[in-house]
């Protein structure tokens, strides 16, 4: 993996901090300054027309082929949405609870999903969560019980954003596909670290967003459908871009476009669809396959300095379970988790935490020596 060591120059950032942080905020690149920029000068020297027909259209449809090439879907499968709340609003706006009213979820998923399905009880939703049995795993075959002939979808994160357990997704499709019911996959945490492959898995809907691991910033997040059940989901959370022509500007019809695109709604966050571009451009010419190989190296390595110092590992060790970050018990709480976040941020150490625990998340272009670092700073911290 020496040869990823040339990108850290392209992450500035990493060389004034140690910066551990990927799973909450993946840094900015030179590309996507450099492309930031070029949206710049574009608007200041263009005209609606020019901006969005010569150049920011072109861009979307960039997103939407480097996200379909990342995922190992096609375009027309892919629709942009401005974050996964969004466009989870919008997928959970097609169902009709009357026949099938369960949603089945664990109380490890984020908790954007559970407010989305929890607003959907006023329509007839009943929601079904599944409990994880120790705050680190949640066991998909309970999950897989739980689906029967009421449920309408089963909402799985792929990789849970607490402990970056990652979520066996064959038993959950099996059971969905057995009683007919949807099943949509939140991968914020996963996108861009732990490899997919949406047609292979069989699931139906997929959401990620660039602000994380694919380092494209916030603003953009992309919806996946399974091109054979496009035609059935009619969204009520609707806009203008999500019609067959809407640059006709007729009001009298809605007409859905044929696409996953019918999934998207007003005006795009424009300059997020260069730096996105940035992002998904580095990460698809790294592969994401030698990212999650460097990425359990590096966790490796955070297993073993946490071991060291006697701190409890609140996340899965094995490694075909584990994502992108580890999850480490500090002592005193949580107030002192959060004054031992500070401390380390003045210190120019950058990790978060979740309650009482530090999530320290590597990334590619990380090395072992941010690591160790990390682990010296959080001596200092605890023992001084």
């Amino acid at each position: 993996m020496s040869d990823l060591a040339r990108y850290r120059s392209e992450f500035p950032v990493v060389e004034a901090r140690t910066y551990l942080i990927s799973a909450s905020l993946g840094p900015l690149s030179t590309r996507s300054r450099r492309l930031a920029e070029e949206h710049l000068d574009l608007w200041e020297r263009l005209g609606p027309e020019e901006l969005w027909m010569e150049h920011g259209l072109p861009r979307l449809d960039e997103c939407r082929a480097r996200f379909a090439r990342l995922i190992g879907a096609e375009d027309d499968e892919i629709a942009i949405v401005p974050s996964v709340s969004s466009g989870l609003s919008s997928v959970a706006s097609c169902l009709d609870f009357a026949d099938r009213t369960k949603v089945v979820l664990s109380d490890m998923d984020f908790p954007t999903n559970h407010h989305v399905w929890r607003a959907q009880q006023r329509r007839g939703a009943k929601v079904d969560v599944v409990p994880s049995p120790d705050g680190v795993i949640v066991d998909p075959a309970e999950i897989a019980a739980r689906i029967d002939e009421q449920t309408a979808i089963v909402n799985v994160n792929r990789v849970l954003f607490e402990s970056s357990y990652i979520v066996p997704l064959d038993p959950i499709v099996t059971a969905a596909r057995r009683h007919g019911a949807l099943v949509v996959v939140d991968d914020f945490h996963g996108a861009g670290v732990v490899p997919i492959d949406v047609h292979a898995t069989g699931i139906d809907l997929y959401l990620a967003g660039a602000l994380k691991w694919l380092c494209g910033g916030q603003g953009i997040a992309f919806l996946y459908c399974r091109r054979d059940l496009i035609a059935r989901l009619e969204p009520a959370v609707v806009g203008w871009f999500g019609t067959k022509d809407p640059f006709s500007f007729d009001r009298t019809e809605l007409r859905f476009r044929d696409d996953a695109r019918r999934f998207e709604t007003g005006t795009y966050a424009l300059p997020q669809a260069w730096t996105a571009v940035g992002g998904l451009e580095i990460v698809e010419e790294v592969g994401v396959d030698r990212i999650r190989a460097r990425s359990l190296e590096l966790t490796d390595e955070v297993l073993r300095r946490a071991d060291e110092m006697d701190l409890e590992v609140r996340s899965e060790r094995t490694p075909e379970r584990r994502g992108g970050l580890v999850r480490v018990k500090v002592p005193g709480g949580e107030p002192a988790a959060g004054a031992l976040v500070a401390r380390l941020l003045e210190r120019d150490v950058v990790v978060d935490r979740r309650a009482d625990c530090l999530r320290i998340s590597p990334h590619f272009f990380n090395d072992e020596g941010d690591v160790d670092r990390c682990f010296e700073e959080l001596a200092g911290a605890l023992y001084s």
